[in-house]
């Protein structure tokens, strides 16, 4: 098999796994494909991943589920490594799960704003 196609194949992969509310999967199914050929389609398909997991790590935020918010930064993780930023989300779940009260609501009225 070629690499294009074993690239087309993972994306293909990928998509079901998101499709199946898997994106653990779908990541990894992404970044074999990505390793065997650097694909338009699986570019955009990784930016896509990159957005719709910032948006279910802020959901998870705003509804306090912490366990589903360190799953969600472990996607994250796995898309574009560790950086500064994902090290800040993961300290901020750390101090909100703690379970200081006042500074919750003082973080959800700063989200609300």
């Amino acid at each position: 098999m070629s690499c294009e196609r074993l690239a087309g194949e993972w994306l293909s992969t990928a998509w079901q796994m998101m499709c199946a509310d898997k994106p653990d999967v779908a990541v990894q199914a992404l970044n074999r494909s990505l390793s065997f050929k650097q694909t338009r389609a699986a570019q955009v398909f990784r930016q896509f991943l990159v957005h719709h997991q910032y948006r279910a790590l802020y959901a998870c935020l705003a509804q306090q589920n912490w366990q589903n918010a360190r799953l969600t930064l472990a996607v994250l993780r796995a898309l574009h490594g560790d950086n500064e930023t994902l090290s800040r989300f993961q300290g901020l779940i750390d101090f909100l799960s703690a379970g200081d009260a006042g500074v919750l609501q003082d973080w959800q009225a700063l989200a609300s704003v």
